[in-house]
This record gives structure tokens, sequence and C-alpha cells, in this order.
């Protein structure tokens, strides 16, 4: 009794295999797009905010009047530039970056690479000039990222 149910098993097994079509084994499904997921908004508010050099200076002088005030932080478009795992070598391109960009250049550490970002542009096209400028100054990998950005309001005086 318990061979002919195992053979049955089997041989229905094996009608249920053949019966399936054939899918070549070099075929992918390239219909998921990751940027339709809209699930940007629905990140956490525990990144870490990388400061500027400049400003991480201000928060270790404790003679400074008043404190510091938290810029306003949106999503926008930053250009990074290098991504390395040696601290050494980021520190020395940014301060490389430093030199050649009049823009705010960001050295964030994300476990275990250090990555070297410039600019708070609120619009892309903005941060793809400055991604041409990267080119230009010899940063062949420099790519637009979108992250959280620095939201600087102008001045209506």
């Amino acid at each position: 009794m318990r061979l002919l149910l195992f053979n049955t098993l089997i041989l229905f097994s094996v009608a249920v295999a053949v019966a399936l079509p054939e899918t070549p084994a070099d075929s992918l499904d390239e219909s998921f797009d990751p940027t339709t997921l809209s699930d940007w908004k629905t990140m956490p508010r525990t990144l870490e905010r990388v400061k500027p050099r400049k400003e991480e200076m201000n928060t270790f002088n404790l003679m400074s009047p008043g404190g510091i005030e938290e810029p306003k932080v949106r999503i926008g478009y930053r250009v990074q530039i290098f991504i390395t795992t040696d601290y050494l070598q980021a520190l020395k391109l940014d301060s490389l970056a430093r030199t050649i960009w009049k823009e705010e250049v960001y050295m964030r550490f994300d476990s275990p690479y250090y990555k070297i970002r410039i600019g708070n542009e609120p619009r892309r096209d903005v941060a793809e000039r400055l991604q041409q400028q990267a080119f230009r100054a010899g940063f062949r990998t420099a790519w637009v990222v979108r992250t959280e950005i620095e939201h600087k309001e102008k001045d209506e005086n």
C-alpha cells in the first residue's frame, strides 16, 4: 500500500514537472523599478547629520554666544566625488575638495566607507552641472546622489 502511494506521488510530481512551461535560464524579469516605490518619505528621521568642518569646529567652541542653530533639512542632491575605506585617504581628498570648490564639502561615514560629497543643491540639474565640474577636475567617478541637504533660506531684506 505504501509503495503504491509512493509511486503515485512520484508519478504525479513528474507529470506536473513535465507539464510546466520551460523558462530559459538566461531570461530575467526586469519589470521591477525601485524608483516607483516612493519609500523615501517614509524613511526614519534618525539619519546622521554630517556637518561641514567649520560648523563642527563651532560645536566645540564653548565661547560662542547663543549656540548653533540647526539648519532646516530637506531632500536634495549632492555630488559624491570619492569613496574609500581608508580614513587618511578620505581626509586628504576632503582637504583637496575644499581647495577646489567653493561649495560645502561633506565627509560622511557609512560603514565601511568614507564618502566625500560636495554641494547642497535642491535641483538635480544644478547638481549635474556640479558633477561636470568634478569630471573636469579629474574625479571620473563623480555621481549625483539624492540625500538630505541643508536648506538655507534667503534673507528677504
